[in-house]
């Protein structure tokens, strides 16, 4: 029994002792026996349904540092283990106490219940590359991410992860391949360092520098106008990111994205082999082309709940072709 449950029923018998005083007087022996009974009835309750934690300062007062936060939230989880979002900051505190196996634990437990979710997959296998102490991705961390770039085959950190292992798995010119399908989809000072990475593996691969960056290929340009409906304008937010595509008509990967800030509407985008993701699919080898613009709200291409959508149209494609997509959608 623990020392709360203890004075509570110290508390409660001298309660019961106050109370019942007058009555002891005349009938001391029936009035005790009542008051045992009272007290021994709501010890056996407070056992059977009560919270005695419920009632720790510890437990219930506002937390003033990451341990009691923690305290808290694996309370909750004992409660609800069917929140996906508390294993996801169970595992995020812990990997900020550098506590890496716990966050595995955690972000594992997030992942079986959320087993298709790209950002959740990429994230454990982070965990368990550093759990893992010797800097290598472990064999499940792989497929996590393989099976992350398959369901979202724009995903940022997830195509940097793979091209680092492929990289410590000996296969530099692997590596080279999947950061160059990364260079197009990220920020030009992220791209200005990504670059020289390529170029290493590259060279260690016995393959030429990439081209510099100016040096865009020869084809036709499409110009994309992209406006934002009066709709959805109140849910566009500061470090929104605005993806523009162009796809083939059978979809998979785009044949040219841009990637840009989602301000300044209604904008201009222009649309090149420059563009590209694969050299060996470019947009000037497509007679005809799907387009598509998305304001993403967690900055990967891939579409989430809460981004905003345009209509995708098709689009032939000739140098000076123009077209215009109409932000008005929200994602569900």
């Amino acid at each position: 029994m623990s020392g709360l449950l203890i004075a509570t029923l110290v508390l409660l018998a001298v309660v019961l002792a106050i109370v019942l005083r007058p009555i002891w007087k005349t009938a001391r022996a029936g009035s005790l026996a009542v008051a045992l009974v009272l007290v021994v009835g709501t010890a056996g309750l407070y056992a059977l349904y009560g919270e005695p934690d419920a009632l720790d300062p510890a437990l219930v007062k506002t937390p003033t540092t990451l341990d009691e936060a923690i305290v808290q939230l694996e309370r909750r989880l004992a409660d609800e283990p069917g929140s996906v979002e508390g294993w996801v900051l169970l595992g995020r505190s812990r990997a900020a106490q550098e506590r890496w196996a716990e966050a595995v634990q955690a972000f594992s437990r997030a992942q079986a219940l959320l087993p298709d979710e790209a950002d959740l997959m990429v994230e454990l296998a982070d965990a368990q590359l550093r759990a893992a102490g010797d800097g290598r991705y472990p064999p499940e961390a792989v497929a996590l991410l393989e099976r992350a770039v398959q369901i979202q085959p724009a995903h940022q950190r997830g195509l940097f992860y793979l091209g680092a292992h492929q990289l410590q798995s000996g296969n530099p010119a692997g590596a080279a391949a999947v950061w160059e399908r990364l260079l197009p989809l990220v920020e030009a000072s992220t791209a200005a360092a990504l670059r020289p990475q390529i170029d290493q593996a590259r060279a260690l691969a016995g393959l030429e520098p990439l081209a510099p960056e100016e040096s865009a290929a020869p084809g036709p340009s499409l110009r994309v106008a992209v406006q934002l409906d009066p709709a959805v304008q109140a849910q566009l937010a500061p470090g929104d990111t605005l993806y523009v595509f162009a796809r083939t008509l059978e979809g998979g990967l785009p044949v040219a994205v841009k990637r840009l800030p989602a301000t300044g509407f209604p904008l201009e985008v222009t649309l090149s082999d420059a563009d590209g993701l694969m050299p060996a699919q470019k947009l000037s080898q497509q007679a005809r082309v799907r387009l598509l613009a998305r304001v993403s709200k967690s900055g990967d291409a891939g579409a989430a709940p809460g981004d905003l959508e345009a209509g995708a149209i098709e689009l032939d494609v000739a140098d000076g072709a123009t077209a215009t997509l109409v932000i008005a959608k929200v994602v569900q």
